[in-house]
């Protein structure tokens, strides 16, 4: 098991660039400073007037909604990572902790174990019947708590909402398909999308799939990148830009043909009102208004229709919000359908992720004003100039009973003890743009495209975009939308319930100056001295593919460097001179880490743990060795182990190796409790090995939890002088490196 995971919200303004002191972070309480939510009125008559009047639910089953939405959620978290290690935690939680957590009694209740979700593949998203404030206090589960943490921390579990795992899996993302995350932050999603390329991993293979994450916040696309890099995927790409007008990338193939970027699968996860987050953001009790759904309609319109022209006919879309709102949801849906003139079909996913409670999508709706006035039309409104908040789109339009609204899915929290969500899942059918059907032909070969052709086809795409979005004279947020300062610990893009800028469309100067803050990124020539000098230390295999290494750095010495490492496919895309179009955030795996002048000699470029299970199979069995479970103790338990603690015969080999880093591997069979601690498969850890010990290159929390999780006990801290004499190039070069 390559042990290789790791586990801002912007000061606010709203898309039209207007400030809004309210949402900036000295507003927001610290943790351990929180709002006090029980004297927090769980009630908000305005949202109840507004969602029984639309009758989302029968009376009898309204009055449980609501109910619901004044109680806690639980705690729920899902397993990450590649298939094998996934199986490996999931056995780990059913074996040691269920059975430690049955009858345990708390303000005298007996609490149920964690229990998996009944509708989440394989076991591997679970549900705990217990709030996190009891999660953290209890001692009770004082075990378990500890456990969830320090796998949190490195990235081999996300606690993430149980409604926010379900657009993913309707994705059904295969692991050759092009992935287009078009509001990607936080990441949780995304992160979910990167293990579905990677769910077929084989030894020495890496997928022919990508996946492009993009937020227009820049700040936030960087809360995307934290979250997806403990998984070590060179098949992803972080990009920020409006969502509303992602860029079209032209592509070459290896005869000169010029085709369009399209995606297999698109998500649009846009921003939402969020009122189906209640239960996790209470503060929304007191500020919820009508405005929010009002103001980001037409840009949630804007997105779901860019994401259907990015798409390639057959491929999938899934448009979800965690909003109750049919004007955010089911508007939106038959806005865009008949806006495809029949390219896109609305799928029936009723036998999809059985076991998931859900109610089918409404065919019939109402719309209210911020002033309170239910209407039937924008001709209703007495002020002319007030009219164009309210466009057509937002009210059922008169094909409606032709439209398969009911194959729409809604989430309702009391149905199954989760928030709310709404998602709705199509597939492009046929041509929809000029690019689909010149994509159409490269792909058969029968004609070629010229370039110029392609950018006419795009500028009606982007004028059919530019008549459906807001007018000039609109924010995406309506007036009367609430102000909400954000009290959760992972942010969410639910922009207008929380009075932030929209994940879609940033701040305009912000949008023109942000993206000249990245380092641009550089593919490296196989010849390069820096791969030469890897090569030959480490014996890479001649199949290694070194043409796809990478740099990024804004100086043109590359020593002292980061090394990174993409996919075909990610370097098929940057490779191309239209890759300048994008706002790249961060792409590739980091593989090599210059050490500066290393104390003990040896090659200066030790192995990144990021990308150790990448770069581990092709490395020669000279810099490769196999350990007994004491020789794994001491390395993995102790701060700077010595060669002396091994055997003789690898003391000999070790002795006469060359210093720098290392592979150590350890058979987990070998341990008589593997199974009991969730251990399947062999451990590969990156070593260095100076003149007379070693060090571990793990953070200290990978350290801590593969202690941990090995052998029960915390490792050693080195004392502060010997620590910061041992890793301080080491440190010098991450920090450089960083993100």
């Amino acid at each position: 098991m390559g042990f290789r995971r790791k586990g801002g919200r912007s000061k606010g303004s709203n898309s039209a660039g207007k400030k809004r002191p309210d949402s900036t972070y000295s507003d927001k309480p610290k943790q351990g400073d929180r709002l006090d939510y029980p004297n927090i009125e769980k009630h908000n008559q305005a949202f109840y007037d507004y969602y029984k009047k639309q009758g989302i639910l029968s009376d009898e089953e309204f009055k449980q909604f609501y109910e619901v939405l004044a109680t806690p959620l639980p705690t729920t978290f899902r397993i990450t990572g590649s298939r094998e290690t996934a199986l490996e935690l999931r056995e780990q939680i059913k074996n040691r902790y269920v059975p430690s957590l049955q009858n345990v009694e708390i303000d005298g209740d007996i609490i149920q174990p964690p229990q998996p979700l009944n509708w989440y593949p394989d076991d591997l998203g679970w549900h705990f019947k217990v709030s996190r404030g009891v999660l953290r206090k209890s001692p009770d589960i004082n075990a378990f708590h500890k456990f969830i943490v320090a796998e949190t921390e490195i990235g081999n579990i996300s606690r993430q909402e149980a409604v926010s795992m379900i657009p993913p899996l309707l994705l059904k993302v295969q692991p050759h398909q092009w992935v287009l995350d078009m509001c990607a932050a936080p990441g949780s999603k995304t992160a979910q999308i990167i293990e579905a390329v990677h769910a077929n991993d084989r030894q020495n293979e890496i997928p022919t799939g990508l996946v492009i994450a993009n937020d227009a916040d820049y700040k936030r696309s960087h809360m995307l990148v934290h979250q997806c890099r403990r998984l070590a995927s060179p098949c992803f790409v972080a990009t920020h830009h409006d969502a509303t007008h992602f860029p079209n990338i032209h592509l070459k193939d290896d005869n000169g043909r010029v085709y369009k970027m399209q995606f297999d699968r698109v998500l649009c996860d846009v921003p939402c009102s969020g009122d189906g987050t209640f239960r996790k953001n209470e503060t929304i009790w007191r500020n919820w208004g009508i405005g929010g759904g009002i103001g980001l309609h037409p840009t949630q319109v804007q997105i779901f229709l860019r994401g259907a022209q990015l798409t390639k006919v057959g491929g999938r879309i899934v448009y979800s919000t965690c909003s109750f709102n049919p004007i955010e949801n089911e508007a939106v849906v038959a806005e865009v359908l008949n806006l495809s003139n029949g390219a896109l079909q609305l799928q029936d996913v009723s036998n999809e992720l059985v076991g998931l409670k859900r109610k089918p999508g409404m065919k019939t709706w109402k719309v209210m004003t911020k002033e309170g006035l239910w209407i039937d039309s924008p001709e209703d409104i007495p002020e002319q100039r007030k009219r164009s908040r309210y466009p057509r789109s937002m009210f059922p339009p008169a094909n409606v009973d032709e439209l398969p609204l009911e194959r729409c899915v809604r989430i309702y929290p009391h149905e199954q003890d989760t928030g709310g969500f709404f998602v709705a899942v199509f597939e492009k059918v046929s041509p929809m743009t000029g690019a689909d059907t010149a994509y159409i032909a490269h792909m058969k070969g029968d004609a070629i495209v010229k370039e110029e052709e392609l950018i006419e086809s795009e500028k009606k795409d982007e004028e059919l975009l530019d008549n459906v979005g807001p007018k000039e004279d609109e924010s995406s947020t309506a007036p009367g939308t609430p102000e909400v300062k954000e009290d959760v610990e992972v942010p969410s893009k639910r922009a207008a319930a929380e009075g932030e800028e929209s994940a879609a469309k940033p701040n305009k100067k912000a949008k023109e100056s942000e993206g000249l803050k990245e380092a641009p990124f550089e593919l490296m020539s196989p010849d390069s001295e820096d791969v030469v000098e890897a090569t030959e230390f480490y014996g890479l295999a001649s199949n290694f593919p070194k043409t796809q290494f990478l740099l990024r750095s804004m100086e043109g010495n590359s020593r002292n460097r980061t090394i990174y490492f993409v996919s075909e496919s990610v370097k098929t895309i940057l490779s191309q001179p239209a890759a300048k179009r994008l706002r790249l955030v961060n792409t590739g795996v980091k593989v090599f880490v210059r050490q500066g002048s290393p104390m003990d000699g040896g090659c200066p470029l030790r192995i990144s743990s990021d990308g150790l299970s990448l770069i581990s199979p092709y490395v020669s069995e000279k810099r490769c060795f196999d350990l007994s479970t004491d020789e794994l103790r001491a390395v993995v338990t102790k701060a700077f182990p010595l060669i002396e603690e091994f055997d003789e015969q690898s003391r000999e080999r070790l002795t006469a190796l060359e210093p720098g880093c290392c592979i150590f591997r350890y058979d987990t069979s070998k341990l008589s409790d593997s199974k009991q601690r969730g251990l399947w498969l062999p451990l590969t850890l990156p070593v260095w090995k100076a003149r007379v010990s070693f060090n571990l290159l793990l953070n200290k929390k990978e350290k801590k939890s593969l202690s941990l999780r090995l052998f029960d006990v915390e490792p050693e801290h080195a004392p502060a002088e010997l620590q910061h004499k041992q890793m301080a190039n080491m440190n010098k070069s991450d920090e450089a490196s960083s993100v």
